[in-house]
This record gives C-alpha cells, sequence and structure tokens, in this order.
C-alpha cells in the first residue's frame, strides 16, 4: 500500500523553504507516496509549479480580518470590525467547512512544514499515524517573538518528530528544547540536482544585455533583518570606487524592496547593482553567473547554496547556520565572517583573483547533501519499523 502524507504550509508564494517541500513532495511522489498538500490560503505564486501528482487544498482563499485582530486602539479596531466583520466570518466558516473532511481522513504521516506555522491543523485535526514538526532555521536567531518557541512547548507532546534541515539547526533546537534530542534528528533538503541543471539550461544568458565585468548574484528574499541586503550594497560601493567593474544582481522580492530601491538610487548604482525582481526560474542566473553570494545573517540549512553548487559556481557565504555542512573552505566555496567588512575581503578576493575564482568552480557538494535516497530512507522509517537514530 502506498504512503499516505499530508504537509500543511501557510501560503505557497516563491522562496527558500515553498521550494524544499515543492521538491520533497515530488520526490515521495516520485516513490510512489499519496501526497496531499494543504494550505491555510491559496492563491500563492509557486501553486502553479506544484507537481500534479500532488493534490491541492486551500483551507481559505484568502486572508480578511488580520487588520482588526491586530488593531490596539479601541476605535479603529471598532473601524476594522465594521470593514472587515462579516468578510472575516466567512473566511472562518469556509476554514471549518474545508477542515472537517480531515477529522476522518487517515494519514501515515503528517508534515508541519514550517516551524513558524502552528502545528494546531496537523494536531487537533488530521488524523495520521506519525506527526511532523519541520524545523527549517536556528530559533535562536529567527525566533524573536518566541512564536515557534511557544507552538513547540504547547504542541510537543502531540509531535512524533522534530526534522531539522541541519546539524547547526538540530544543535539550536536541542539547546532550547534538550527534553526534544529522543525525537529530533536532521533529514538534509531533498537537492534534485537534474531538475535544476535541467531548468538552467531553459533560458539563455539573461546577462547578456548588461555591460562588461564579472557577474555576481544573489538570490534571496529581499528581508534586510535576515539576508544582509544594505550591507551587501554598502560593500558594492566600496569595491566600485576601487575601480572594480562588476554587477551584482538581486534576484528575488520582499517588504525591503522599495527600501533597497531607493538607496540603490541614492548612491547612483542602478546601472550595476540591479534588482531583477522575482523570476520563477532563478536557474539560469546561477548558470551564467561568475559568483554566487549568498551574505546572510542567518539561515538554516541555504537552499541557494545548493543550487548555486550543483550548476558549479563559485559560491561566497557567511559564516551562518549551516554553512560548514554545505561548503568546505577553499575547495567548493569561501566561507567569511558575519560582518561587512570581512564580506569586502572576500568580494574583493573572489572578483581580483582568477586563480582562486576557477578553483571553486566546481559542483563539489558533500554526500549528506547530494544524497537524496538516505533522506527519503530516513522519512520512510518513520512509518514503518525500525530505529530512527538522532544525529
Amino acid at each position: 500500500m502506498p504512503k499516505k502524507v499530508l504537509f500543511h504550509y501557510p501560503v505557497f508564494n516563491i522562496g527558500g523553504a515553498e521550494m524544499s517541500v515543492l521538491r520533497l513532495m515530488r520526490f515521495l511522489a516520485d516513490h510512489g507516496w499519496e501526497v496531499e498538500l494543504v494550505l491555510s490560503t491559496g492563491g500563492g505564486m509557486l501553486e502553479p509549479r506544484i507537481d500534479p501528482r500532488v493534490k491541492v487544498t486551500h483551507l481559505r482563499d484568502r486572508v480578511v480580518g488580520r487588520r482588526f485582530l491586530m488593531e490596539r486602539h479601541p476605535l479603529r479596531k471598532l473601524l476594522w470590525l465594521a470593514l472587515d466583520g462579516f468578510p472575516y466570518i466567512c473566511t472562518r466558516l469556509q476554514w471549518l467547512a474545508h477542515a472537517l473532511p480531515y477529522r476522518i481522513r487517515q494519514y501515515d504521516l503528517a508534515i508541519i512544514s514550517l516551524h513558524g506555522l502552528s502545528p494546531a491543523f496537523c494536531c487537533r485535526w488530521v488524523q495520521a499515524h506519525k506527526r511532523i514538526q519541520w524545523i527549517r532555521n536556528d530559533l535562536a536567531l529567527c525566533d524573536e517573538h518566541g512564536k515557534a518557541a511557544c507552538n513547540i512547548r504547547r504542541y510537543n507532546q502531540l509531535i512524533d518528530y522534530f526534522v531539522c534541515v541541519s546539524g547547526t539547526t538540530y544543535k539550536s533546537l536541542i539547546s532550547l528544547f534538550p527534553e526534544l534530542a529522543k525525537k529530533a534528528l536532521v533529514i538534509y533538503n531533498v537537492i534534485d540536482a537534474a531538475e535544476m541543471r535541467a531548468r538552467a539550461s531553459a533560458a539563455d544568458n539573461p546577462y547578456a544585455t548588461y555591460g562588461d565585468g564579472l557577474n555576481a548574484v544573489t538570490v534571496c528574499r529581499l528581508v534586510d533583518k535576515a539576508k544582509g541586503l544594505f550591507r551587501m550594497l554598502r560593500v558594492h560601493q566600496r569595491l566600485s570606487a576601487e575601480g572594480i567593474n562588476f554587477n551584482w544582481f538581486v534576484v528575488g522580492d520582499g517588504p525591503d524592496r522599495d527600501r533597497l530601491a531607493a538607496q540603490i538610487k541614492g548612491c547612483g548604482m542602478e546601472d550595476n547593482f540591479i534588482l531583477l525582481g522575482q523570476q520563477e526560474n532563478p536557474f539560469p542566473y546561477y548558470k551564467y553567473a561568475d559568483i554566487s553570494a549568498t551574505l546572510s545573517y542567518f539561515e538554516g540549512l541555504c537552499g541557494t547554496v545548493n543550487e548555486a553548487k550543483v550548476l558549479g559556481k563559485p559560491v561566497i557565504a557567511t559564516r551562518f547556520s549551516g554553512i560548514e555542512e554545505q561548503l568546505i573552505d577553499g575547495m567548493n566555496g569561501l566561507i567569511v565572517e558575519n560582518n561587512e567588512q570581512a564580506i569586502y575581503t572576500g568580494m574583493h578576493r573572489l572578483l581580483t583573483d582568477t586563480t582562486l575564482r576557477l578553483s571553486l568552480t566546481n559542483d563539489f557538494l558533500p554526500k549528506h547533501i547530494r544524497d537524496d535516497e538516505n533522506k527519503f530512507t530516513q522519512l520512510k522509517l518513520m512509518v514503518e519499523p525500525g530505529k530512527i537514530e538522532n544525529s
């Protein structure tokens, strides 16, 4: 009998976590599992990319009532209630109607796919033999309001396994919750290198119309507090002022795009620090770049590093969670300390030292990152007799 697995996710927009879930669902479908994705809200930009073998359910079509729920001023709260009250009730009724059938359906696995997502649906509504909470980042760094930690404390008795995407993420979880050591383990994200290479070859050089010089690319969500966008711009300014001719392309979108665009314009860097926006297929941007730069303040296990290495690019990355599980400094990438001066020094080396850049131009990734079949074996052991070994 094929295994039945349910994934719960808030909304399926384009991002690293979503891409990881997308690949994992397709990977499980390839292995004959019946896969279902339940989205809290429909309409995400990445939904068209979901494998047609995956059954998709929306608990509601859109979010209504957030202004009322978050407002603290009594008069404004009444205003938002008047404007949003009836639509909010309708969306809650829609959620209830779509959630009720899961009271009787049976699944082998129910997966809470994001650490910031409440486990309530999978734990209270879904009938599953085993439940998994995915931990995708270092909670000590990314959970500033304590929402994920609160959910773990509230629901950990109902969750069978906590799957961490890197050894560093695992250590962070256990440092906060030592009692979870017996049911936490590491499963690295599915890579699907063949699919990445195929998509990279599906388009011509996207940089062909830009000026001379080397091309660096950063693929990320435009959130400065996580991705370090503004210090990237300052580093680019310093390098350009020294006469180093290169273009820095940023693929992605997010809440800080307008602020970043204003700063780029303010320092006159529009011609060579270029925001490309969200791209449905980012892989040609890796393929034709000279350098891939991932310079975040924090990550869990960074998908863009894996993507760039599959396509053979020299990678420069800051020292964030999980990076030393992906890169061997000086062999397949350059790891720099997580500060602006170190980023400047590392970028200067890669841009000016052709020998170094060529030595890092390879597709090497450690076996634990590349071996997708071992990841499947670990998941399969969760629903079949066998001992899961903690990492």
